[in-house]
């Protein structure tokens, strides 16, 4: 999921003159009801990417082939890329699953919305052969004894707050899904620099066996923020596995460690329809 700028121009039958990070023009090549708001999915001329809406969330963007465009999904499959089972959380377009699974692993997805799953496999390329299954994130997790490699965590919607969803209990539930040596990655929404939700749930998952990392976006209103918890038994392997993660996409990203909580941090619900944000390029 991301927040994307949307710059309206005008609209002819079923082609939509707009420009989305940079595409335009895009048709609507289908639309469905979903459990949560209308599901459009709609594609670049130009390109054929395809992008995955619904309500007024973004929730992928890729080629028709399931090739992720966004960096912090290229960025959560690299860093998962030693693992050989992973559980993957929120399916959206199934970009990461499908990249994960073309590179040999074992990928489980777990989403609330079955019409995802559907979506995913006929306009994004997901494979039939991942298993999909339906169920709360936190319902799942609570029930489910297996343990994975990795867990890849990518939810959420209108008016999800992640510092309430993520709480102290749920990042337990996610840890012991991990084998002894696994790993995990959340991407999530900060609303501003004032959002404490990162650093709360990044403190709450390394409060047993991990070592946390949080790649942020400072300055930027609701933005992506990936979180990143690795064994704590592996320190030398974890700086290694970090520096390789931060020069995938490093010239937008800034590193840091979980921050303690101050008198100014507060919960905040992201509210993605009206963003402005636009991610920061350099010129050449």
């Amino acid at each position: 999921m991301q927040s994307l700028v949307i710059y309206l121009l005008t609209i002819s039958n079923d082609v939509l003159y707009i420009e989305i990070n940079g595409l335009k023009p895009v048709k609507i090549i289908g639309r469905y009801k979903g459990a949560l708001d209308e599901i459009a999915i709609w594609e670049c001329e130009r390109t054929g990417d395809r992008l995955y809406r619904e309500g007024e969330i973004f929730q992928s963007q890729s080629s028709a082939t399931g090739e992720s465009r966004l960096p912090y999904v290229k960025m959560m499959e690299g860093f998962l890329n030693d693992a050989k089972s992973v559980l993957v959380l929120g399916c959206g377009g199934g970009n990461l699953a499908t990249m994960l699974t073309r590179s040999g692993k074992d990928v489980i997805v777990v989403d609330c919305n079955p019409i995802s799953f559907d979506l995913a496999r006929e306009f994004f390329g997901m494979p039939k052969g991942i298993p999909c299954v339906i169920d709360d994130f936190q319902r799942y997790l609570t029930a489910e004894r297996r343990h994975f490699d990795g867990i890849a965590v990518d939810v959420g919607g209108p008016g999800f707050c992640y510092e309430e969803q993520f709480s102290p209990a749920t990042c337990r539930s996610i840890v012991n899904r991990l084998n002894s040596d696994g790993r995990v990655i959340l991407n999530m929404l900060a609303g501003s620099d004032c959002d404490a939700a990162p650093d709360k749930i990044g403190r709450d998952l390394s409060a047993d066996r991990l070592s946390v990392w949080i790649f942020d976006q400072p300055s930027l209103s609701n933005r992506n923020v990936l979180i990143a918890g690795l064994s704590k038994t592996r320190r030398t392997a974890n700086k290694q596995q970090i520096s390789s993660l931060r020069r995938t996409d490093g010239e937008r990203w800034t590193l840091r460690r979980p921050r303690h909580p101050s008198h100014a941090d507060r919960p905040i619900t992201i509210n993605i329809h009206g963003a402005t944000n636009r991610p920061r390029h350099r010129e050449n």
